[in-house]
């Protein structure tokens, strides 16, 4: 069964792994579980995390960048890092 088309607006990010790391993402799809490639494998992980990250299982970072100027939490108010 085809997966539905994404309604969001997708971007490319390429990053450089060492060779053991693109052996171990290859490994990851031999069993289909992450993917047919060691990019969707990637991209699953990557996903996973970001999941893990908002359920509140991993600890959130307390800064952002807004307008390019980076904001750090101070309680619930935003302020400029000077």
């Amino acid at each position: 069964m085809a997966r539905p088309s994404n309604n969001f607006e997708t971007l490319s990010l390429t990053i450089a792994v060492t060779p053991q790391i693109k052996a171990y993402l290859e490994d990851l799809t031999a069993w289909g579980t992450y993917g047919a490639s060691p990019a969707e494998a990637a991209k699953t992980i990557l996903s996973k995390g970001i999941e893990d990250l908002l359920a509140g299982r991993l600890p959130r970072r307390d800064f952002r960048i807004e307008d390019g100027k980076v904001l750090k939490q101070d309680g619930n108010d935003w302020a400029a890092i000077k």
